[in-house]
C-alpha cells in the first residue's frame, strides 16, 4: 500500500499540466492516457478497491479505459502497457520536460522503494515514520479527503478507530441516526451511508435547531485555502476541528439517495448569525457535474440567496459548468454552484473587511444577508435526513 500510493503521488505530479477538462468515465474519447489513469486515482482514493467493485461497474470502467472484459487483465496493468503506446499523445502536449525519461526515472525510484520495504520491518518503520511525523488516530480522524491523503491512507487500516472491526450493518448512516441512538453531544463521528464503500469521520452538531445534523462546510477563520481545483473540492479538504470542505463525492453519497434537508448558517462582521432553511436539498452525481438539482421548502432570516443557483452544476477554476462565457469559479475564486454568476458563495475568498471596489463580490457572500458586496465573517452548511430512519 505504501509503495502503490507513493508511486501514484510521484507519477501524477510527474505528468504535464493541461488545459483539458475533466471528462467522466463514460466518455472514453476524449482524453488518453492521463484521463484514463485519473479514473483508476479517483477510484483508489475514494476507497473503493477496484477488484472489490460491484461487477457492472467495474465492467463499465474496464469499456470506459479500454480493457477487453473477456482477458483476465487488471486495469492497472493495462494502463502500465499502455504508457508506451500513448507517448506520441503525451509529447504534442506543452511539456518540456522528456515523458520517456520520467517513467523511467520513476521506474527507477518504484524500484528502490520496493528494496526498501523488503529490507525494512514493516510495522516497525511505519510505527517510527507515524511518531516522527506526529500522527495519531485522532489526528487522521479530523482529516478530510485529500488533507487525509498526504499523512494519513498509508496507515488507515492500523490507525483508523474501529475501521477494521466494524461491519457496515452496525455504522449509524447519519448523525441524525447518531442523535437517535442517544449521542446528544455535538463533536467528530463515524458515519457510513448507505452508498459509501467505506465510512468517514463527519462533524455532527447536535444542537442547532435540534440537532442531528452532518457539518458538509464550515469557515470561521480563513486558514483553510478554498481556490482549489476540481479533485479538491470532489474528495474535500480540511480539517474538521477547523475549516473544511467535506467533500462533493461524500456529499452525494449522503444525501443523493434519500430526503435531506439543509441548513444554512452565516455570521457577519459583528458575529450575528442567519439562517436559511430548505426542506429539500439534494445534488447529483459526478457524471451530471454534481447538479445542484433538489432545493426547496426555503424558510429563514438570511434570505434566499441559493434558490438562483438551483439546477446548476457545480464549477471549480479547471471545471467550467457555469452559464456564461468566461469561468466564474476563476472570476470569484471558489468551487461553487455557478450560474451567470452568483447570488451567494459560501467558498469565496475568505476577506473579513470591507472590500474595495477591485475585490467586490470576491469573499464569502451570501445576498440575502447584509447585501450582495458584503464580506460575512463565517458560514456552515450543514444538512440531516428529513425522514426518520
Amino acid at each position: 500500500m505504501l509503495i502503490y500510493y507513493l508511486f501514484i503521488i510521484l507519477l501524477s505530479s510527474s505528468f504535464c499540466a493541461t488545459d483539458e477538462k475533466i471528462h467522466d468515465a463514460n466518455e472514453p474519447d476524449n482524453g488518453p492516457f492521463n484521463f484514463k489513469f485519473t479514473k483508476l486515482i479517483d477510484i483508489r482514493l475514494g476507497g473503493k478497491n477496484f477488484n472489490n467493485v460491484n461487477d457492472i461497474i467495474q465492467s463499465n470502467i474496464n469499456e470506459a479505459i479500454g480493457v477487453d472484459n473477456s482477458k483476465k487483465q487488471s486495469p492497472e496493468m493495462y494502463l502500465v502497457n499502455e504508457q508506451h503506446e500513448e507517448q506520441n499523445v503525451r509529447a504534442e502536449r506543452s511539456c518540456n520536460t522528456d515523458q520517456n525519461l520520467i517513467i523511467n526515472r520513476l521506474d527507477s525510484i518504484t524500484g528502490k522503494l520496493q528494496n526498501i520495504q523488503n529490507v525494512c520491518q514493516k510495522s516497525n518503520c511505519e510505527s517510527q515514520t507515524v511518531s516522527n511525523i506526529g500522527i495519531n488516530s485522532e489526528f487522521c480522524d479530523r482529516l478530510v479527503g485529500l488533507s487525509k491523503l498526504q499523512y494519513c491512507d498509508f496507515f488507515e487500516e492500523k490507525y483508523s478507530k474501529n475501521y477494521s472491526n466494524a461491519t457496515k450493518s452496525n455504522i449509524p448512516k447519519s448523525c441524525k441516526e447518531i442523535q437517535e441512538n442517544g449521542q446528544n453531544k455535538s463533536g467528530m463521528y463515524q458515519i457510513q451511508s448507505k452508498s459509501s464503500f467505506k465510512p468517514i469521520f463527519v462533524l455532527c452538531d447536535m444542537e442547532t435547531k435540534d440537532g442531528g445534523w452532518t457539518v458538509v462546510q464550515k469557515r470561521f477563520d480563513g486558514s483553510e485555502n478554498f481556490v482549489r481545483e476540481w479533485r479538491d473540492y470532489k474528495f474535500g479538504f480540511g480539517d474538521l476541528k477547523r475549516e473544511f470542505w467535506l467533500g462533493l463525492e461524500n456529499i452525494y453519497n449522503i444525501v443523493g439517495f434519500e430526503a435531506n434537508e439543509l441548513l444554512v448558517e452565516i455570521t457577519d462582521r459583528d458575529k450575528i448569525k442567519a439562517y436559511a432553511h430548505y426542506k429539500s436539498f439534494g445534488i447529483g452525481p459526478e457524471t451530471d457535474g454534481y447538479p445542484l438539482n433538489l432545493l426547496n421548502g426555503f424558510s429563514g432570516d438570511a434570505g434566499d440567496s441559493l434558490g438562483y443557483h438551483s439546477g446548476a452544476k457545480f464549477s471549480t477554476k479547471d471545471m467550467d459548468q457555469d452559464t456564461v462565457p468566461g469561468n466564474c469559479a476563476e472570476t470569484y475564486l471558489s468551487g461553487w454552484w455557478y450560474k451567470s454568476c452568483h447570488k451567494s458563495n459560501l467558498n469565496g475568498n475568505y476577506i473579513n473587511l470591507a472590500l474595495p471596489e477591485q475585490y467586490k463580490f470576491k469573499g464569502l457572500h451570501w445576498e440575502g444577508f447584509r447585501g450582495h458586496e458584503y464580506c460575512h465573517s463565517g458560514s456552515r452548511m450543514l444538512v440531516r435526513p428529513s425522514t426518520p430512519k
